[in-house]
């Protein structure tokens, strides 16, 4: 009876012990919420940006795409103005180690602007510069893609407004141009003199400087670092030089209505990877 007894007690001591292998092998695996080992700060929000930090070595997939990760674990997940309501973060590790994020993305309502009177050639622009356009185009896709192969994230100073003044237009608002439907507008605008200094919103690396592009005049963009950058338009000067590491506040240049301008303001804009963030939830990083 006695060894009947213990082999009993021995037989449930292994069943407790394999039960536990397994749990301890299943959460690293699909490590959740108490044993997380990645931080978040932000907005889930449409066009919002979050900041996050997890292990050195990690790996890091956005809806089973990998997404830049700098050196010491950090990185962020922009959305776009009408995103995807539900996204997933994974983060993984050459010890097996695998975190799923499920992110709910919350919607929001964008006010409809209607400004009239304004010169056609500048809503519609003419055949004769399509060539051109394209063009600027692929140089600013080409400047901003480089921001994903700097190492350093710059981003985790923190950001400030690039520019004191009345913000006269505001990001994914619709535009109406004389009663023609155009596509939402991705920055912030903020009113301001021709000549008035612009800073740099945050520190990091100048990718492009163009002084009369088509559309956005003046502009000039910075890379933070992950993929994530900085645009500046219609400046009516620029003083910094691609490549320059610029800090954050450092003057850059000055407010302008270059290009297709409706008058004298800084149109300021954010990008992660593609994503048209709103450069208002850089803000909140500090």
């Amino acid at each position: 009876m006695i060894i009947k007894k213990n082999i009993k007690v021995n037989l449930s001591l292994m069943k407790l012990i394999t039960n536990f292998i397994i749990f301890f092998f299943l959460m690293q695996i699909n490590c959740f919420s108490a044993f997380s080992k990645t931080l978040i700060k932000g907005e889930k929000i449409a066009g919002g940006i979050l900041l996050c930090k997890t292990f050195k070595g990690a790996k890091v997939y956005l809806d089973g795409k990998e997404i830049p990760v700098s050196n010491n674990g950090s990185f962020v997940v922009g959305f776009h103005r009408d995103p995807k309501s539900t996204q997933i973060i994974e983060i993984r590790g050459d010890d097996l180690y695998e975190e799923k994020i499920v992110v709910n993305i919350r919607n929001r309502k964008y006010a409809i602007q209607r400004i009239d009177g304004i010169d056609p050639s500048k809503v519609n622009p003419p055949p004769e510069v399509l060539e051109r356009i394209y063009r600027e185009i692929a140089l600013v896709k080409k400047a901003r893609s480089i921001s994903k192969s700097i190492s350093e994230s710059y981003y985790e100073e923190g950001f400030i407004l690039p520019a004191e003044g009345p913000i006269s237009g505001e990001y994914g608002s619709q535009r109406i141009l004389n009663g023609e439907p155009k596509r939402p507008h991705y920055g912030i605008d903020i009113a301001l003199p021709i000549g008035h200094p612009i800073m740099a919103a945050g520190s990091g690396k100048v990718l492009l400087v163009e002084e009369n592009l088509y559309f956005s005049g003046g502009t000039l963009i910075i890379g933070h670092g992950q993929g994530l950058t900085t645009t500046y338009l219609h400046m009516s000067k620029i003083l910094v030089n691609v490549g320059q590491i610029v800090k954050k506040g450092f003057i850059i240049g000055e407010a302008g209505d270059t290009g297709r301008a409706t008058g004298p303001h800084l149109d300021w804009r954010a990008e992660w990877l593609n994503r048209r963030i709103d450069p208002i939830f850089l803000l909140k990083f500090n």
